[in-house]
């Protein structure tokens, strides 16, 4: 047996049930608190008194048209489970980018970030005018966590490029990803859906 409030709350629903009875309270056979969980507390509590005795009694019927309205405005699990993976799929591209720098044939390490691919391509484009305009510019890149040193443009140009396949390979793999989850039917097919970078490192 379980008690309950005797007034139902603003959305229809009766408060929480508790297990041992208080002032006021409404006290639920078990089959009427099969009905009350199930239906999420939207029930209609009525009283009948026993002309002869008049013994008290309760009857619960579900308030089915409040239930079914409440559910349909609850958030889907799935739905949002899907957010939070896409969401987290990114994070941990950014983190992967930001802890996996590419190993050079100079044998440096030389950071793949987002900032750093901007920056690269500015410097690249600073030297191509220079270059093409005859203007003095001395080109610099600095390996991870060293200063910057001189490079030709030819040199420089390529590791970008080698930055960018290596970037478009993480990107595209996150995306086809992201696709999965959000073609996810069920919230065991989306638990089955393994994001892991290290798998395109290994493919490259």
């Amino acid at each position: 047996m379980i008690y309950i409030d005797a007034t139902p709350n603003t959305s229809g629903a009766y408060p929480n049930p508790k297990n041992q009875p208080f002032p006021g309270c409404i006290p639920l056979t078990d089959e009427q608190a099969e009905t009350f969980l199930a239906y999420n507390g939207f029930v209609v509590v009525t009283e009948e008194q026993d002309p002869e005795t008049e013994a008290i009694t309760y009857k619960v019927a579900p308030n089915t048209a409040v239930w079914e309205a409440w559910k349909a405005a609850q958030p889907d699990p799935l739905v949002e489970g899907k957010a939070a993976r896409v969401a987290q799929s990114k994070a941990d591209l950014e983190t992967y980018l930001n802890t996996h720098p590419i190993t050079w044939t100079d044998g440096q390490q030389y950071s793949i970030t987002r900032d750093k691919q901007q920056q690269l391509t500015s410097k690249i484009l600073s030297a191509t005018i220079a270059q093409q305009t005859s203007t003095p510019y001395t080109l610099t890149w600095n390996s991870t966590g060293a200063e910057c040193t001189a490079w030709e443009l030819s040199d420089l140009m390529a590791l970008a490029f080698a930055i960018d396949a290596r970037v478009t390979a993480l990107v595209s793999y996150q995306q086809a990803q992201e696709i999965a989850i959000n073609a996810a039917q069920t919230q065991e097919d989306l638990d089955a859906i393994v994001v892991d970078y290290d798998t395109v490192e290994a493919s490259l």
